[in-house]
């Protein structure tokens, strides 16, 4: 009798981790609780994923992204523009999960349960150390793998969990159970911090091909950007493709020079980014402008055409 109780309470064990409302759900809602409650990862990785971007974006224009100042709400504001896909895509993930293995609980009967979890905790270890060592190595060399951005950040955190999937399984079937809780916190440390550097990994991937592509995106809407007239008090030489610099004849204007074919980029930090009408990536100039009281803009229409004069 004993000996029976000690082999069937493993299974019994992990059967109610997944499915027992009193153990399972509850414990799944306390770590989504806390998880939820420490905002400092969630908040580090949109701040990470808008600088991110922030400088992908700008570099596409040749713009250094510290001469603008960005405060950290428009970094923050820049890093939900695409941080909203992957965090549905993890939690879809895990929810096909989660109610994969409830409809296979009440579907299966105790044993076949229990001899289920005791293949799967094998076949998640060699799945967990096939991941790792397809994604260690592209730190080496990413440059093949361009083409998926956040893929190999995630298949990193994902085999790291498989692995500690693995592990817990085979303690608690190895019946360490509450002996090993001081050395059971480490591990649970270090899968923690192994899984946020594959999601800050991926979040960098991804929000770099999110930079560029808002760049480009950008790039093809200059020509329908409203047309910009800049009255400047002194010169601002600026000179470029389309870009024309007329002299006003009145001595006494408070604006003496006048500057059109132009577009405006961004106002940020007290500095404005105007880009020529027909600015490209492979010829483009890009103006960073320091926003003073000598200077008015107009907008008018796309492809309006200023007077000749001021």
């Amino acid at each position: 009798m004993s000996t029976r109780r000690a082999v069937t309470a493993p299974a019994s064990e992990v059967a109610s981790d997944l499915t027992d409302p009193q153990t399972g759900s509850s414990r799944a809602l306390r770590i989504v609780a806390s998880v939820v409650a420490n905002t400092t990862l969630l908040t580090a990785l949109l701040y990470f994923f808008g600088l991110v971007a922030t400088q992908v974006f700008f570099a596409h224009f040749r713009v250094h992204y510290t001469l603008l100042g960005q405060t950290s709400d428009e970094i923050l504001a820049r890093g939900a523009d695409g941080l909203f896909m992957p965090l549905a895509g993890i939690a879809i993930a895990v929810l096909f999960v989660t109610f994969l293995a409830r409809y296979l609980r009440t579907r299966l009967s105790a044993r076949r349960w229990a001899a289920f979890l005791r293949v799967c905790a094998p076949v998640a270890a060699v799945l967990g150390a096939a991941l790792l060592a397809v994604t260690v190595p592209i730190t080496v060399d990413p440059e093949p793998y361009r083409g998926y951005p956040g893929l190999p950040g995630l298949g990193f955190a994902a085999g790291v969990v498989l692995l500690a999937f693995a592990w817990r399984r085979w303690s608690v079937t190895a019946g360490r159970g509450r002996q090993g809780a001081g050395f059971g916190v480490a591990e649970s440390v270090a899968a923690f911090l192994l899984v946020s550097i594959g999601l800050f990994w991926a979040v960098g991937d991804y929000s770099s091909a999110v930079g560029t592509r808002r760049g480009a995106e950008t790039e093809a809407r200059v020509p329908d950007m409203p047309a910009l007239v800049v009255y400047s008090g002194e010169s601002l030489n600026l000179t470029g493709e389309g870009v024309r610099q007329v002299t006003c004849a009145q001595p006494d204007a408070a604006h003496k020079y006048r500057y059109d074919g132009l577009k405006l980029l961004l106002q940020s930090g007290g500095q404005y980014v105007f880009l020529p009408a027909t600015w490209r990536t492979s010829s483009g100039t890009a103006f960073v402008v320091p926003r003073t009281d000598s200077l008015r803009l107009e907008f008018g229409p796309p492809g309006s055409t200023p007077p000749p004069t001021c």
